[in-house]
């Protein structure tokens, strides 16, 4: 099984779907940071998010959450490319299921609390990358679906809105047995509500119905089309997810000079140089005590 990001139309329909098969960059983020079954689902969740909202944005974007649930947020980036990474808050959390048979992730108990008295917070910057200014926004999280939180954005955002649903099956023995996710939006803004009566059905299990029947990204779309009536698709674009950090040493250097010479100069004789590692992909850069001074230098 591959991972895949495929865009589509249905002119029939009226509607354009981006479909996500991502388990493959699930669990490489999942291996990196160590994660215990449940904060490996959330992340998941979190990672196939970006992806689609980067595709369908044309951008990359930055997603942010924190919650009152035990996982307490998550960070990730994807740009168009299908690059992508992430992290959580708490790497420890189970949640998992204790059956063999595939269980639908419910992340309800690691991003909410349980009377969630006080909303969270979901923030999104979009960085175009011809120049232009990034675009911002923030807005409450409440409950602890992260689908229906950023479908709130995509409808606040553009007149002809979206709707995203995301999902992980997961296993006793596998917890990212499955990992996809599924944005529909029209392909005019005056049928918005085409797509909008779509958004509670395919979060309420009908992407997780069409996932059971094949983990493909092209499986899991003709089985849409069928549950929803959309007609033939017709491929727009595809391309392949993966995990990619954005850090180098060269970012390195230039964080540490941005401290100034004396904080370098402090460091390098108390701690006799420097090694900083990347929370996103655990890459550790070294620096020796001659090399903190020299940073320092005009």
């Amino acid at each position: 099984m591959s991972d895949s990001l495929l865009r589509l139309e249905a002119p029939s329909a009226g509607l354009r779907l981006a479909l996500c098969s991502a388990a493959g960059v699930a669990r490489s983020a999942s291996a990196r940071h160590g994660l215990a079954a449940g904060s490996a689902a959330a992340l998941a969740q979190g990672l196939t998010a970006a992806l689609l909202l980067a595709d369908h944005q044309r951008t990359r974007v930055d997603v942010q959450l924190e919650c009152n649930g035990p996982l307490r947020g998550l960070l990730v980036d994807a740009d168009e490319s299908g690059a992508v990474r992430g992290l959580v808050r708490a790497k420890d959390l189970e949640g998992g299921p204790r059956s063999e048979e595939p269980t639908r992730f419910d992340g309800r108990p690691l991003l909410a609390s349980p009377h969630d008295e006080r909303a969270g917070a979901l923030s999104l910057m979009c960085a175009p990358a011809d120049g232009l200014s990034a675009h911002r926004a923030a807005f409450p999280f409440a409950g602890a679906d992260l689908g229906a939180a950023l479908t709130l954005f995509l409808r606040s955002d553009r007149e002809e809105g979206g709707e995203m649903a995301l999902e992980v099956l997961s296993s006793a023995r596998e917890p990212l047995l499955a990992v996809a996710g599924a944005l529909i939006s029209p392909l005019q803004a005056e049928d918005a509500e085409k797509a909008r009566v779509l958004g509670k059905p395919l979060r309420q299990g009908g992407l997780a119905a069409a996932l059971r029947s094949g983990g493909e990204a092209e499986q899991i779309a003709d089985a849409l089309a069928r549950a929803f009536d959309l007609g033939p698709l017709r491929t727009v674009i595809a391309s392949e997810p993966r995990f990619a950090c954005r850090c180098s040493r060269e970012r390195v250097v230039r964080a540490l000079r941005s401290l100034g010479a004396t904080p370098l100069r402090e460091m390098a004789e108390k701690d006799r140089g420097a090694r900083l590692t990347c929370d996103f992909c655990n890459a550790a850069y070294s620096f020796s005590a001659s090399e903190l001074i020299a940073l320092g230098q005009p």
